[in-house]
Formats: structure tokens, sequence, C-alpha cells
């Protein structure tokens, strides 16, 4: 059985598709514990945390040229840094 790979964008595409993964910053809106109004009445608070989605996609060189372009000018004001290390189960 022979696997073929394609891009994702351009399923014609074939030939030189490599796996790709990336991470979307964005925020989460998370529901916290109820605060007591001076009526006697609770509501739960809400606040804005910072998460990130990851995503692979299958590219060809042209896809993962538009994608470089249009990533351009975040990358030109970003500072280049390590991974992010994977976060640790807290005890109980």
């Amino acid at each position: 059985m022979k696997v073929e790979a394609y891009d994702d964008l351009d399923p014609t595409v074939t030939g030189d598709v490599h796996l790709h993964t990336f991470a979307v910053p964005g925020m989460e809106v998370r529901a916290g514990a109820a605060k007591s109004d001076e009526d006697g009445s609770s509501e739960f608070e809400t606040r804005l945390v910072p998460s990130v989605q990851y995503y692979q996609i299958e590219l060809g060189p042209d896809s993962l040229n538009k994608l470089h372009d249009a990533l351009n000018p975040f990358i030109a004001a970003a500072k280049e840094c390590e991974p992010p290390k994977g976060r640790r189960a807290r005890a109980k």
C-alpha cells in the first residue's frame, strides 16, 4: 500500500510535501469563583487568559512560502526564543 502526502491547501501538489506543526496565540474566557455583590447575590467572575492552539498541516514548497510571507511582519517584530517546556502536573 502506497501512502502519498499532498499539500492541504493545494491537493494537486504531492511532491516535497512535509508536515508542519505551529501554534496560534489567543485568549480564552474562563469563569472563576463566584463573588458576592452588596445585595447578597453572587455572580461568577470571568477573565481572559492567554491560550495557545496547536495545528498540523502538510504543505508543499509554494504553500510554505505563502505561510512564511503572511507571518513575516510578525516574525520581524518578534524575538527568537527556545520552545516552551512542558508544564508539570500539580501535586495533589
